[in-house]
């Protein structure tokens, strides 16, 4: 059996430290320089474009998604369609269609089956009542004029594990 001698272990294992720091170093700095995905496809876009056109607002796809209090208070009642033809105004009957997505007691709970819906590609809405002294938050999609779009919006959500049911309004 051969033995190594002291010196020769101790320049092994430093050898063996100055490589691994190399390595180490090299995939640090390939990370680093490399492409963040999606982000710089938005700077580019972003200074390109003429600023005097956003009058101080900001370029953000994903702002629905993380803006609080986005819901809107809901009140029952009829909403009707109203047209203006020469001097006397006619109301026209408008039926229209929703997709609810649940109902929640949190608004927390509200905004994560909303985002869950942005990744489908759409755009919900959250809508609160009070309903017995409480508040409740509704996730709504819509509204919709044929009962036809609604269905195809319930059938997307289904086809991404997500439950909705078409409500019709009749005006």
């Amino acid at each position: 059996m051969r033995k190594y001698s002291g010196a020769a272990l101790f320049w092994s294992f430093t050898m063996g430290v100055v490589v691994a720091l190399i390595i180490t170093a090299a995939a640090f700095i390939f990370i680093t320089n490399a492409p963040i995905p999606f982000v710089s496809k938005v700077q580019d876009v972003a200074s390109s474009v003429d600023e005097s056109l956003l009058d101080g607002k900001t370029i953000d796809p994903n702002s629905k998604l993380y803006a609080t209090g986005q819901g809107s208070e809901q009140t029952e009642g009829k909403v009707a369609a109203v047209t203006a033809s020469g001097d006397n105004a006619e109301v026209v009957a408008t039926d229209r269609y929703w997709v609810a997505a649940g109902t929640y007691p949190e608004l927390d709970e509200a905004e994560k089956m909303r985002g869950r819906i942005a990744f489908t590609g759409n755009d919900a809405q959250i809508e609160y009542r009070n309903a017995n002294g409480k508040r409740q938050y509704r996730v709504r999609l819509g509204p919709f004029d044929s009962e036809t779009a609604a269905e195809e919006i319930r059938q997307t959500l289904a086809d991404n594990g997500i439950q909705g049911t078409v409500l019709h309004q009749p005006n």
